[in-house]
C-alpha cells in the first residue's frame, strides 16, 4: 500500500474514533433505542475489523489523541454493550420462544464463529481432559456463549454473574426457552464460587476482577481449564486487553490461545494450572 494511502487511512480510522467518542459522550441513551448510537457503534466495529493486523495498527493505537481519550472510551463502550445486551434480552422473551429466534441478535455470526474456534482450539489442547460440566463467569443478560457452548458440548452450563438485572433477566431468557435443565443461572461472584465438577472455566472479557476469580477457581478446582477472553491489536480500542503476566503469576501457564479476525474481536488464552 502507498505510504500517502496508508496515512490517509490511518487518519480516517483516528478520527473516526474521536467521532465515535464525543458521540457516546454526547448522547445520554446508549441503548438500540437510539439510532445514532447503532450507526456509530456498528460502523466502527465493522472499520476497525477490516484493519485488523494492519501495518500501521501500533501507530493508530499509540496515538496521542486516541491515548487521552480511550480509558473513557472503554467505559462508555462497555455501558453500551451491556444496555444492548438488555435490550435483546428482553426482546428475546417477548418473542416466541424458538432457540433459532436468538440469530436475529445483531452480532451472532460473530458469536457463533467465536464458540467455535473456541472450542475447537480447547478440544485440540486437550485431548485427555475430562468435561463434565462448565461455568462461565460474567454470562451477563443475553447469555449467547453459555447457549452455544450447552448446544456444542452436550454439557452442562453454569452461568455465573454478580449483577442481580443481569441475573433475573437471563435467567428469565433461560427459563422462557426451556433451557434451564442444562443452563443453571447463579448470582454470584466468580471470585467466591466453588468450581468443584467444573472442568472448563469461561471468564467474560469485561469481568472486572479476574485475577481474583482465577484464584478461586485454583483455590476450588485446581484441575479445571481456564478460558479468558481477551483482545489483541486494533480491538484494543473497544475492550482492554488481559494481563497475562498476571495469570502467570498465580501459578497459571499458557497452554494455547486462538486468534481474532476482521469478524472475531476476542481473542481467548487457555491456562492450565502448574501443581505444585
Amino acid at each position: 500500500m502507498p505510504l500517502a494511502e496508508s496515512f490517509q487511512l490511518k487518519e480516517q480510522i483516528i478520527e473516526q474514533y474521536k467521532h465515535a467518542y464525543k458521540i457516546l459522550m454526547a448522547e445520554h441513551d446508549l441503548s438500540p433505542n437510539n439510532p445514532i448510537i447503532n450507526e456509530t457503534l456498528y460502523s466502527l466495529v465493522n472499520n476497525l475489523g477490516q484493519f485488523f493486523e494492519h501495518e500501521l495498527e501500533e501507530e493508530i493505537l499509540s496515538d496521542r489523541e486516541i491515548g487521552k481519550i480511550r480509558s473513557d472510551m472503554l467505559r462508555k463502550l462497555e455501558t453500551a454493550e451491556t444496555l444492548m445486551e438488555f435490550y435483546y434480552a428482553e426482546k428475546f422473551i417477548q418473542d416466541t420462544p424458538h432457540i433459532n429466534n436468538l440469530r436475529k441478535f445483531i452480532y451472532w455470526d460473530n458469536y457463533k464463529k467465536l464458540v467455535d474456534i473456541e472450542l475447537k482450539k480447547f478440544f485440540a489442547l486437550a485431548e485427555r481432559q475430562q468435561l463434565s460440566a462448565i461455568a462461565f463467569v460474567g454470562s451477563g443478560p443475553l447469555p449467547l456463549s453459555t447457549i452455544l457452548l450447552q448446544r456444542q458440548t452436550g454439557k452442562p452450563v453454569v452461568c455465573l454473574d454478580i449483577n442481580p438485572a443481569a441475573y433475573n433477566i437471563g435467567k428469565k431468557l433461560i427459563d422462557r426457552y426451556g433451557l434451564q435443565h442444562s443452563l443453571t443461572y447463579v448470582l454470584a461472584d466468580g471470585a467466591s464460587y466453588h468450581y468443584e465438577g467444573c472442568d472448563l472455566v469461561w471468564i467474560a472479557s469485561l469481568v472486572p476482577n479476574k485475577q481474583e476469580v482465577v484464584k478461586r477457581i485454583y483455590e476450588t478446582n485446581p484441575n479445571a481449564v481456564v478460558a479468558i477472553r481477551s483482545v489483541d491489536g486494533i480491538y484494543q480500542l473497544l475492550y482492554e486487553p488481559v494481563d497475562e503476566a498476571i495469570f502467570q503469576h498465580i501459578i497459571g501457564k499458557e497452554i494455547g490461545r486462538t486468534k481474532a479476525n476482521s469478524s472475531i474481536i476476542n481473542s481467548t488464552i487457555f491456562y492450565r494450572f502448574q501443581h505444585v
